[in-house]
Protein backbone atom coordinates (compact mmCIF):
# COMPACT_ATOMS: atom_id res chain seq x y z
CA UNK A 1 0.00 0.00 0.00
CA UNK A 2 1.23 3.34 -0.92
CA UNK A 3 1.85 5.56 2.43
CA UNK A 4 -0.67 7.08 3.72
CA UNK A 5 -1.50 11.03 4.44
CA UNK A 6 -4.45 13.15 5.57
CA UNK A 7 -6.99 12.43 2.83
CA UNK A 8 -6.56 8.46 2.44
CA UNK A 9 -7.56 8.78 6.57
CA UNK A 10 -10.64 11.52 5.53
CA UNK A 11 -11.94 8.99 2.94
CA UNK A 12 -11.84 5.96 5.07
CA UNK A 13 -13.56 7.67 7.70
CA UNK A 14 -16.07 8.88 5.21
CA UNK A 15 -16.92 5.14 4.45
CA UNK A 16 -16.66 3.72 7.60
CA UNK A 17 -19.13 5.87 9.00
CA UNK A 18 -21.66 4.45 6.32
CA UNK A 19 -21.29 1.17 8.08
CA UNK A 20 -23.16 0.64 11.41
CA UNK A 21 -20.15 0.51 14.06
CA UNK A 22 -19.92 -2.98 14.46
CA UNK A 23 -18.94 -3.52 10.70
CA UNK A 24 -16.09 -0.96 10.69
CA UNK A 25 -12.99 -2.85 11.08
CA UNK A 26 -13.85 -5.27 8.98
CA UNK A 27 -14.59 -2.52 6.43
CA UNK A 28 -11.62 -0.96 7.20
CA UNK A 29 -9.29 -4.17 6.60
CA UNK A 30 -11.14 -4.73 3.53
CA UNK A 31 -9.99 -0.94 2.16
CA UNK A 32 -6.43 -2.02 3.33
CA UNK A 33 -6.55 -5.14 1.39
CA UNK A 34 -7.54 -3.74 -1.78
CA UNK A 35 -5.05 -1.06 -1.61
CA UNK A 36 -2.46 -3.61 -0.87
CA UNK A 37 -3.48 -5.93 -3.33
CA UNK A 38 -3.90 -2.47 -5.85
CA UNK A 39 -0.39 -1.44 -5.04
CA UNK A 40 0.51 -4.80 -6.02
CA UNK A 41 -1.11 -4.77 -9.35
CA UNK A 42 0.85 -1.25 -9.96
CA UNK A 43 4.35 -2.81 -9.44
CA UNK A 44 3.60 -5.60 -11.37
CA UNK A 45 1.98 -4.26 -14.52
CA UNK A 46 3.36 -0.27 -14.58
CA UNK A 47 -0.63 0.23 -14.28
CA UNK A 48 -3.57 1.36 -12.64
CA UNK A 49 -5.65 -1.41 -11.24
CA UNK A 50 -9.02 -1.29 -12.89
CA UNK A 51 -11.07 -1.71 -9.53
CA UNK A 52 -8.81 -0.14 -6.85
CA UNK A 53 -6.67 2.41 -8.49
CA UNK A 54 -3.21 3.30 -8.01
CA UNK A 55 -2.74 1.23 -4.59
CA UNK A 56 -3.92 4.43 -2.19
CA UNK A 57 -6.26 3.62 0.90
CA UNK A 58 -7.72 7.10 -0.70
CA UNK A 59 -8.39 4.79 -3.96
CA UNK A 60 -10.10 2.11 -2.43
CA UNK A 61 -12.20 4.23 -0.24
CA UNK A 62 -13.36 6.56 -3.27
CA UNK A 63 -14.48 3.45 -5.13
CA UNK A 64 -17.29 3.34 -2.79
CA UNK A 65 -18.51 6.30 -3.20
CA UNK A 66 -18.28 7.50 0.81
CA UNK A 67 -20.77 9.89 3.02
CA UNK A 68 -19.88 14.12 2.91
CA UNK A 69 -17.22 14.92 4.96
CA UNK A 70 -19.49 15.49 8.35
CA UNK A 71 -16.56 17.49 10.43
CA UNK A 72 -15.64 17.17 13.85
CA UNK A 73 -19.58 17.82 15.34
CA UNK A 74 -20.36 14.32 14.57
CA UNK A 75 -18.53 11.91 17.18
CA UNK A 76 -19.53 8.62 14.74
CA UNK A 77 -17.45 10.13 12.28
CA UNK A 78 -14.71 11.32 15.02
CA UNK A 79 -14.91 7.58 16.06
CA UNK A 80 -14.25 6.45 12.70
CA UNK A 81 -11.57 9.06 12.17
CA UNK A 82 -10.10 7.50 15.57
CA UNK A 83 -10.38 4.12 14.10
CA UNK A 84 -8.64 4.77 10.61
CA UNK A 85 -5.27 6.69 12.76
CA UNK A 86 -5.19 4.06 15.10
CA UNK A 87 -5.00 1.21 12.91
CA UNK A 88 -2.27 3.00 10.17
CA UNK A 89 -0.44 3.79 13.40
CA UNK A 90 -0.32 -0.09 13.99
CA UNK A 91 2.51 -2.08 13.84
CA UNK A 92 1.60 -2.84 9.92
CA UNK A 93 3.73 -0.37 7.98
CA UNK A 94 2.61 0.50 4.54
CA UNK A 95 4.80 -1.32 2.05
CA UNK A 96 6.61 1.55 0.40
CA UNK A 97 9.06 2.36 3.14
CA UNK A 98 10.07 -1.28 3.23
CA UNK A 99 10.71 -1.35 -0.96
CA UNK A 100 12.69 2.21 -0.09
CA UNK A 101 14.56 -0.10 3.00
CA UNK A 102 15.33 -2.79 0.42
CA UNK A 103 16.14 -0.55 -2.55
CA UNK A 104 18.63 2.21 -0.69
CA UNK A 105 19.02 0.59 2.62
CA UNK A 106 18.32 2.10 5.92
CA UNK A 107 18.80 5.92 6.30
CA UNK A 108 21.10 5.17 8.98
CA UNK A 109 23.48 3.08 6.28
CA UNK A 110 22.82 5.31 3.64
CA UNK A 111 22.34 8.71 4.35
CA UNK A 112 20.90 10.79 1.62
CA UNK A 113 20.86 7.54 -0.69
CA UNK A 114 17.30 8.24 -0.95
CA UNK A 115 16.29 11.38 -3.20
CA UNK A 116 12.95 11.45 -2.86
CA UNK A 117 11.39 14.89 -2.30
CA UNK A 118 8.84 12.69 -0.03
CA UNK A 119 11.51 11.08 1.62
CA UNK A 120 11.45 11.88 5.31
CA UNK A 121 14.88 9.84 6.13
Amino acid sequence: MRPPGHGDVIAAARVLRMQPAGRRRWCLARLLAEARAADDWCLARGGLHPRWGDGSLMSAALRRRPVPDFGPRDPEYCACLALVAETLAGPCQPRAQEMQNDAAGSSSSRSGAIASPHSWQ
